[in-house]
């Protein structure tokens, strides 16, 4: 078999060790307290060209699957375009709400007694000469369209009621309509 391989290592290995046995004491010390800090300076060189090549790549996959969503968004568009849509009211029709004499009377109530306070069926009912089931049906108008809140709470069964924002903003519209 072929060791010449092996004997030219071994020469290579056997002249340093003849260098470093003939190398003064103190140099060696030196090269032994840099040779960890060369190799940490070393592998930080590494691993911060390694973070920024894993950032460009990255960066790069980030405007590729960008670039892509973007296509996709626009062929679904287009395709929308292509194919026929029910023709419907859809969100473009507003629902106009009529309100009531009582129902009006109720919001005045409900403004005069101030924020904070509240209404309910039986008391409007004996305010108006009514029946409470009529008021609470106004109240209830009212409320689905956000114009009284329910409270916690209740008399004789029925549930308190109280001004909203939105109410109160109503009012003073009305209000300043009718001055007009």
């Amino acid at each position: 078999m072929n060791f010449e391989w092996l004997t030219t290592i071994r020469e290579h290995v056997a002249s340093m060790y003849a260098t470093i046995a003939a190398a003064p004491p103190l140099l060696l010390y030196f090269t032994a307290l840099s040779l960890p800090i060369l190799a940490w300076f070393i592998v930080r060189i590494y691993r911060d060209i390694a973070r920024n090549v894993e950032a460009v790549f990255r960066i790069a996959a980030y405007w590729f699957t960008h670039t892509l969503a973007s296509f996709k968004t626009r062929f679904v568009c287009k395709l929308r375009e292509w194919l026929p849509h029910r023709k419907g009211q859809g969100l473009e029709s507003e629902s106009k709400v009529e309100f009531d004499d009582l129902d009006i009377a109720v919001l005045r109530t409900a403004a005069a007694l101030g924020p904070g306070f509240a209404i309910n069926a039986p008391e409007l009912a004996q305010k108006f000469r009514l029946r409470p089931a009529q008021v609470q049906r106004s109240l209830n108008k009212l409320s689905n369209n956000k114009m009284l809140d329910f409270v916690i709470g209740s008399n004789e069964g029925f549930d308190n009621y109280r001004l909203t924002q939105m109410g109160t903003a109503f009012m003073s519209t009305w209000q300043a309509g009718q001055s007009a």
